[in-house]
């Protein structure tokens, strides 16, 4: 992982099993998506961004029908604010 500048990336073209996890509960991060799937469990949205190259972290919606997993490259700490329906976890 490189933080520079507030922002958490990842710099590989392997993916890599994260173990260790931060939860931040009603927050968003607006930037970095790679990519967004509907109606995954929470598990298995944490093991898509373990999957994928390059993914730092993940946003959970779960306040809408279906839920919504956000798969993220970077998270910018200081792009941040609170959201009701979001459950952030990121990988350090």
């Amino acid at each position: 992982l490189i933080s520079n500048n507030n922002t958490i990336t990842f710099g590989s073209q392997v993916p890599r099993s994260c173990a260790n996890w931060i939860f931040e509960n009603y927050i968003n991060y607006p930037t970095g998506d790679i990519a967004e799937l509907d109606g995954l469990t929470l598990t298995e949205c944490r093991q898509w961004c373990n999957l994928t190259v390059n993914c730092v972290g993940i946003s959970y919606v779960f306040g809408y029908s279906p839920v919504e997993c956000w798969i993220k490259e970077t998270i910018d700490l200081a792009d941040v604010y609170n959201d009701p329906d979001k459950l952030v976890y990121r990988c350090y």
